[in-house]
């Protein structure tokens, strides 16, 4: 029984790397991707087709790939549309026509979605409630600790659009939609700042004022 389990183990991490070296990666949309393969004792390697996410043809026919060695290379800069790509081609390794495949996915922003990304936009959003809460407690006397958590508040929750717009990479649409996010954060965060030093200012102005009667007094 237990060799049994160890031998299932065995495969699933077997066919968890030969499906790890299927892949060639994530990339940003409309970026130059580097298409690598590695064919040992080979005289050629070439691309015979590419789809696109959609499974329509973004390339068919042999393109040659530049040689360095056994690695074989080419760049592919056709990459507006967001999805997983399929890359299909052909080289004599070991004298042996041998045909390979791998895949490579473009998203808007060039990262891979996953579910910690959910989990943290999640998180900062509850934190970034918890500072408004605990800032809505603080009368205007106590206008600095007010304000520092608002800070906090407010820099929670830009690190949330942050997250959210990565989440949001395999949409055009959402992906842009979290970039106006981030831009309008940050431009609230500026105006807190300008608020924050307008109170201080202010703060400053009567404490002198205050201090120059005690001294007239005297």
């Amino acid at each position: 029984m237990a060799r049994g389990v160890y031998t299932l183990l065995l495969l699933i991490a077997l066919s968890a790397s030969v499906m790890a070296a299927q892949t060639l990666g994530t990339f940003e949309s409309d970026s130059m991707v580097t298409l690598i393969q590695s064919c040992d004792a080979s005289t050629y390697s070439n691309i015979t087709k590419i789809t696109y996410p959609n499974s329509t043809l973004a390339l068919d026919g042999d393109v040659v790939m530049t040689q360095n060695g056994d690695t074989y290379s080419y760049p592919y800069s056709d990459t507006n549309q967001l999805g997983r790509y399929l890359v299909y081609g052909h080289c004599d390794e070991g004298g042996v026509d041998t045909v390979w495949v791998y895949d490579f996915e473009v998203t808007y922003t060039g990262q891979k979605v996953s579910l910690s990304n959910t989990i943290i936009i999640v998180a900062l959003l509850g934190l970034a409630a918890i500072f408004l809460v605990i800032a809505y407690f603080f009368s205007r006397e106590y206008w600095m600790l007010k304000a520092f958590f608002q800070f906090m508040a407010v820099a929670a929750g830009l690190l949330a659009v942050n997250s959210a717009r990565i989440v949001a990479s395999e949409s055009n649409s959402l992906g842009k939609m979290g970039e106006t996010g981030i831009l309008v954060m940050t431009v609230v965060m500026a105006l807190f700042f300008l608020i924050m030093f307008t109170y201080a200012f202010i703060e400053i102005i009567k404490s002198w004022k205050k201090k120059k009667a005690i001294r007239w007094e005297y």
